[in-house]
């Protein structure tokens, strides 16, 4: 059996020419870096082994495969999800967060090594597990809203790591939308709205962001999402189990698994 496993999508609309995108998320990147020193490299060490365990319970209670082929070092996972993913003639690459496990240099050193392979425009979203800032300087972007755009449409990254959006994202996903193209949008943690309320039920509280119980800008941009008929999709992760749900009517969320069990979506947007 192969460490990937590839889901592959369709996402229309009413483009000219096809795109192909490949989206994953959560790898939890720990380099055990025998050159920091001893506490350093201890830590990286337990936390490593404590993923081994914690993507075979996730995947248990998902009901996802994980199997002798998963349990490889987080740093080969990496690896593995971007050769594979290159070797698709993708048009752009989605990473949507926790990327890396924590920060540490020798984490951080290890994905940026990683990205120079990547010749392809990519999208970065911040993790929970990580901090935006830590992204700048491995992308040409800011650190909470990054975009790449194509003839027919936008990749918008948002960091919404807190579970919010701020004031100054909101607005620019604002000025973004007066281009009058379609917008897929990339970040970390899912939204739970009304119209997708039962499917995401499946996931804890701690996993999305509910329209219930978010702050006045978040709310704003929950609406934003819903009504305007530019914003298509979303890619997220953050939840370790493959989703997807209508965010609101015709307009889809597709959650990623985790990297750690070489889950990916292969995309055609076209």
């Amino acid at each position: 059996m192969s460490f990937i496993q590839e889901n592959k999508l369709t996402i229309n609309l009413n483009l000219k020419k096809e795109y192909k995108i490949v989206h994953f998320s959560d790898v939890h990147v720990i380099f055990a870096n025998t050159n920091d020193d001893k506490e350093t490299y201890e830590k990286a060490l337990k936390q490593e082994e404590a993923w081994y365990r914690v993507r075979k319970d996730f995947a248990n209670y998902f009901n996802e495969t994980c199997n002798e082929e998963h349990m490889i070092p987080s740093t080969k996972c990496l690896d593995n999800l971007i050769d594979y993913s290159l070797s698709l003639n993708i048009d752009a690459l989605v990473m949507t967060g926790d990327i890396i496990d924590y920060y540490s240099k020798s984490n951080l050193a290890y994905l940026t090594n990683a990205l120079k392979r990547v010749d392809v425009p990519f999208i970065l979203t911040c993790g929970n597990h990580e901090k935006a800032e830590i992204f700048d300087g491995i992308t040409n972007n800011q650190s909470d809203f990054s975009i790449y755009k194509f003839d027919e449409f936008k990749l918008i990254g948002l960091d919404d790591s807190t579970k919010r959006i701020n004031a100054k994202q909101l607005r620019l996903l604002k000025e973004e939308i007066k281009d009058n193209v379609p917008i897929i949008l990339c970040m970390h943690i899912p939204v739970m709205t009304i119209h997708n309320e039962k499917e995401m039920s499946k996931y804890d509280s701690y996993f999305v962001i509910n329209y219930k119980d978010c702050d006045e800008v978040t709310a704003e941009f929950l609406k934003l999402i819903e009504e305007e008929p530019l914003i298509t999709n979303i890619l997220c992760g953050h939840t370790h189990g493959k989703g997807e749900s209508s965010f609101a009517k015709g307009k889809k969320q597709y959650c990623a698994s985790s990297g750690l069990i070489g889950y990916l979506n292969n995309i055609t947007v076209k």
